[in-house]
């Protein structure tokens, strides 16, 4: 007979800056879903040195409040604010009121038997504009390729996580709107049991603070670094796919235009490149420190 799990204890986190008008009542509706559905917790609010009063309105509300002297980031919010939570379940969400505090109850449930539980956004606030749309899906199949798995959300801001294996499974960070994607992927690469629950996502309040191009580019080279850590072999032979047409077609068109030679010589270039960054993810691969975390991992004795 399965026994009933008792409530979670929950240390919750809200990273805000500059959210004045949105951040009391994520707070006291996030007070009144924790008083029934978790054990011990605490609400911990990072003003990430807002200029607005944002600091001065959550401090009226059910809440620690720790303020940065200056904008660091969203990722360096929630450092803050993991490193000061006292248990063990850290729960994140946003100060601007997108993530309705009762949908983190559609988590709870999974807990304890995952390490991180994500809130899947859904709805016309997502996906956004046909060309917001457009973007979301490229950096969305990006992510699943990284990963090697179906990921519906990889930057929700509603999730929570185990925070003992949060420290365990992050060989690098980003201080940005990036964070999240890398929580993702690194806990998804390093083996973290991860589930994805759909959740609503509604209108924010106030104005959003993020900047498309700027945060992509950073994404995409987080994205990178991650392929780099768990899986380099797979960087290069994409890098290899992409870069074959680049000298396979001149080559193509040098030998129809008579001049084999030629042809032969950038064809033998091309494949010796190649060859030299395949063996160069299988050496990164071999020296990979995170090797010793899986090895015989298998066996089951």
């Amino acid at each position: 007979m399965k026994m009933e799990n008792t409530k979670p204890d929950i240390s919750a986190v809200i990273p805000a800056y500059n959210e004045e008008s949105g951040i009391g009542p994520v707070i006291d509706s996030l007070n009144s879903v924790l008083a029934k559905t978790a054990g011990n917790y605490e609400i911990i609010v990072i003003d990430d040195g807002s200029s607005d009063h944002t600091a001065e309105v959550a401090r009226k509300h059910p809440a620690k409040v720790i303020r940065h002297p200056n904008n660091r980031g969203y990722g360096r919010a929630l450092l803050t604010g993991f490193s000061a939570a006292k248990y063990d379940w850290i729960l994140m969400i946003d100060g601007d009121g997108s993530y309705p505090p009762e949908e983190a109850l559609k988590l709870m449930p999974n807990l304890p038997d995952f390490d991180m539980v994500i809130g899947a956004r859904q709805g016309a606030f997502f996906w956004g504009s046909p060309f917001k749309t457009l973007l979301r899906w490229i950096y969305l199949s990006i992510a699943r390729f990284v990963a090697g798995e179906s990921i519906p959300d990889a930057n929700s801001g509603l999730r929570i996580v185990r925070k003992k294996t949060f420290d365990n499974s992050m060989p690098f960070v980003c201080l940005g709107y990036s964070f999240t994607t890398t929580m993702t992927l690194s806990m998804l690469k390093a083996g973290s049991f991860v589930q994805f629950v759909p959740i609503n996502f509604v209108e924010r309040k106030g104005s959003s603070k993020v900047r498309y191009l700027r945060d992509t580019l950073r994404t995409l080279q987080i994205m990178t670094q991650v392929m780099i850590y768990y899986n380099p072999i797979k960087l290069t032979a994409t890098l290899i796919v992409f870069l074959s047409p680049i000298s396979v077609l001149p080559a193509f068109y040098l030998f129809i235009s008579g001049k084999q030679l030629a042809a032969a010589i950038v064809f033998i270039g091309a494949l010796s490149i190649s060859i030299i960054i395949f063996f160069l993810g299988c050496i990164m691969e071999l020296l990979h420190p995170n090797k010793k975390i899986f090895a015989g991992t298998a066996d089951n004795e």
